[in-house]
């Protein structure tokens, strides 16, 4: 028992920091503390609608921001242009307007640059992706006005056309306004969730430098978060300054993201404990950070860090290998010490670890078929991008349980032959291999395997010096579980925020290592009937809870379902509703009772899914592309093709275009006097539209574009206008307050016009 309540006091510890957000700070807070509440005054300024790059909306939010860093004394320039990413994709570009203001520093070795977005997505009003980020940003300018001037500069840079693809970001560092990136540290705050605490989710190759400056105000962080994210296609635009040469670390908060992109990403679902929690711990950094010699963070190597109860750990990233060698020099020595002393026979102990991996791919396949299974009995949860719903603890929790069940079930039959000190042994064997493995190709995540594994030698060796009958070599068995509770506890519940019910296999395994370090003493050698029944009550008891789980976390107005629909026309003129099948409703199922369909020949933006639902529309007038060529000439064997693209009948806020370049080839192109890269840039599912140009926020007159094109045959273009919402009327009724759009493939329509030039 007393090992029992130790591990579960050092899951308990980590993870109640994990829980734990701070109380919004009143308006009357100290002038030099940073105050949610007033913050929230920010927050309720920006997220009041919408704020897509090019709107109205957008442009209200960017006066309003210009004149409350003008009221905190501060002298903000608007940078103007059209920002381009050519990164990966389509080429995009976008009119942007990125707002920069700086507070002077005392006597500055360089400058801190904090960044947050302003735009939104079309659908959602963004009030945490990233009002949030945004409110910090003027509340902690405004605290340090209040005290005394740093050392360092202090930059404020409000990037636009951050949820384009980081478009505002890549045209600051195009233009050459980061300078210095030796001298530059750069504080990213982003938003993916709802709710919860802040995440320092990124860092660079000099953590070593940047990471002590979270001393003062600890967030959720782990190496581990950074060695997961570089793997993610996923991209901020702390990724566009960390290309241009920058180092600095990257904030979100994660938990809630159900609310991410979409409607409910609002006021009311927006926490203000969050918000503080976001604010103080990018102050205490800025503060650190603006009393440093900037150029000496530059000299710094890597670190290995991470959260514990509170505290920062950290430790050189040279020492990973090192440690990890001394792991396993450490069970190597206990695995001989035990087995001439007759505690272990080393033969039983590689043969159960030879099993060690059943249990963990058991835990995966709970996750992969836990989540297909909840697809089909609740569709609208795959409405929800990374399938993270607004409730699923309980559905969470029960296929932890049912996890657990799977690995007491596997241990209580390698005990059958096995003492618990042999099996505390094969589990710590693949412990240090895991050290090993990830001090290699993973080395910000070898800290999670490597004090476990060392902790599991120790308990090894001390429980091989005990005699045969005390009691308490059952427990040395499972030492490992004590570092092993207080590091991997913590991470899974981050992770299961993170990845959500679609990848929930990802921390089920994780929690499956975790229990396989506690289980040697508890099982015994339960057999036939008796462990046929424990095993299929316990998993009956976790397919209950998770049925519970899904049962609880229905839909209702403020649960709204997340649905895909799009209001299309053809190059023909015919109206039709599609839905990628993410997601269900009735009301949005009836809009779409034909199908599958594939539709990327006539929406080359609509190829993934491969397959789309579809339904007869009413027709409407919307916004349709135009496409005007205005000259042509000769370049050697290639042409050149000078054209505007426009839109009639309406507003277009973005227009696309697609090449097929079955039988000519784009070669580049030039917009705005920028040349893009021609080629293959995009995926296409039928490989036809290999190459694409999208332009956001066109302007009134359209976009003069440039095509160079070789080949002998002609080149067919798509060009696709669109345009937020649908045409009024169109909809089958009042969309029910229970229904909500998805994060991707709702909420706007989009027109075709096929060209050949």
């Amino acid at each position: 028992m007393a090992l029992l309540l130790a591990v579960v006091l050092a899951a308990l510890l980590p993870v109640f920091h994990l829980e734990r957000t701070p109380a919004p700070a009143p308006a009357d807070a100290s002038a030099t503390a940073f105050s949610a509440t007033r913050a929230q005054e920010h927050v309720e300024r920006i997220a009041s609608a919408p704020r897509p790059v090019g709107s109205a909306a957008h442009a209200r939010v960017r006066d309003n921001l210009l004149r409350e860093l003008r009221e905190l004394g501060l002298k903000p320039v608007v940078h103007r242009g059209v920002g381009f990413d050519t990164t990966s994709g389509a080429a995009m570009a976008a009119p942007v307007e990125n707002i920069e203001a700086t507070l002077p520093g005392a006597d500055p070795t360089g400058r801190v640059l904090l960044v947050a977005h302003y735009d939104s997505v079309e659908t959602g009003p963004g009030a945490t992706d990233d009002g949030h980020g945004v409110a910090s940003l003027l509340e902690i300018a405004r605290a340090l006005r209040a005290g005394p001037a740093p050392r360092n500069d202090v930059t404020l840079l409000l990037t636009d056309g951050e949820e384009l693809g980081m478009i505002g970001a890549h045209a600051y560092t195009d233009a050459g306004r980061l300078g210095d990136a030796d001298r530059t540290v750069v504080l990213n705050l982003e938003g993916r969730g709802s709710a919860g605490r802040v995440v320092m989710f990124e860092t660079g190759a000099h953590s070593a430098g940047l990471v002590p400056a979270l001393t003062d105000r600890v967030p959720v962080t782990t190496s581990l978060a950074y060695e997961v994210y570089r793997l993610l296609p996923n991209n901020t635009d702390f990724s566009v300054f960390r290309e241009a040469g920058a180092t600095g670390m990257n904030f979100a908060t994660v938990d809630g993201s159900a609310n991410y992109d979409n409607p409910t990403d609002d006021l009311a679902h927006a926490s203000e404990a969050s918000l503080q929690d976001m604010g103080d711990t990018a102050l205490a950094a800025t503060r650190r950070l603006g009393a440093a010699d900037i150029p000496a963070i530059r000299k710094a190597d890597a670190a290995t860090y991470f959260t514990l109860g509170g505290t920062l750990v950290r430790y050189p990233a040279g020492l990973v290998l090192p440690l990890a060698a001394g792991a396993l020099a450490a069970c190597a020595a206990a695995t001989l010490f035990a087995a001439r002393r007759r505690r272990v026979r080393v033969r039983a102990v590689l043969t159960g670890a030879a099993t060690v991996p059943v249990p963990l791919l058991a835990a995966a396949a709970v996750g992969w078929a836990g989540w297909h299974l909840l697809g089909l009995l609740r569709p609208d949860l795959t409405g929800f991008s990374f399938g993270d719903s607004y409730r699923s603890e309980l559905t969470a929790t029960g296929l932890a349980a049912l996890t657990a069940a799977a690995v007491w079930t596997w241990a209580a039959v390698v005990r059958r032959r096995r003492g618990a000190l042999e099996l505390g042994a094969a589990v710590t064997l693949w412990l240090t291999l895991l050290t090993l493995l990830t001090a290699v190709f993973l080395p910000g995540a070898s800290y999670l395997f490597l004090w476990p594994a060392l902790t599991g030698a120790a308990g090894l060796a001390l429980g091989a010096r005990l005699p045969e009958e005390s009691p308490w070599r059952g427990p040395c068995s499972a030492l490992a579980a004590v570092p092993a509770a207080a590091l991997l506890a913590p991470v899974a519940l981050l992770l299961f925020r993170t990845v959500g019910l679609a990848l929930v296999l990802v921390p089920l395994v994780l929690l499956a290592l975790l229990a396989l370090t506690a289980v040697a003493p508890f099982t015994g050698r339960a057999r036939g009937r008796s462990l046929a029944l424990r095993a299929g009550l316990a998993s009956l008891v976790a397919v209950a809870v998770t049925a519970a789980g899904a049962v609880r976390d229905g839909v209702d107005a403020r649960h709204p379902a997340q649905v895909s629909l799009l209001y299309t026309v053809d190059d023909g003129g015919r109206a039709r509703w599609v839905s990628s099948g993410r997601g269900a409703h009735e009301w949005a199922d009836a809009h779409v009772p034909d199908g599958p369909r594939v539709l990327e020949d006539e929406f080359p933006e609509l190829r993934d899914p491969v397959e789309w639902r579809t339904g007869t529309a009413p027709a409407a007038t919307v916004a349709t592309p135009t496409l005007k060529v205005l000259g042509t000439r000769r370049i050697g064997d290639d042409r050149e093709v000078t054209m505007v693209l426009g839109a009639t009948g309406g507003t277009a806020t973005q227009l696309m275009l697609y090449a097929d370049t079955r039988s000519a080839t784009v070669e580049g192109a030039t917009v705005g006097g920028r040349t893009l890269p021609g080629g293959d840039n995009r995926i296409s599912a039928d490989g036809r539209w290999t190459w694409g140009f999208l332009h956001a926020a066109p302007p009134a007159e359209g976009v003069r574009l440039t095509l160079r094109i070789s080949g002998d045959g002609p080149l067919a273009l798509r060009l696709l206008a669109r345009s937020p919402g649908f045409p009024a009327g169109t909809l089958a009724g009042d969309k029910p307050r229970t229904v909500t759009w998805a994060a991707r493939s709702s909420g706007y329509t989009l027109a075709a016009k096929a060209f050949t030039i």
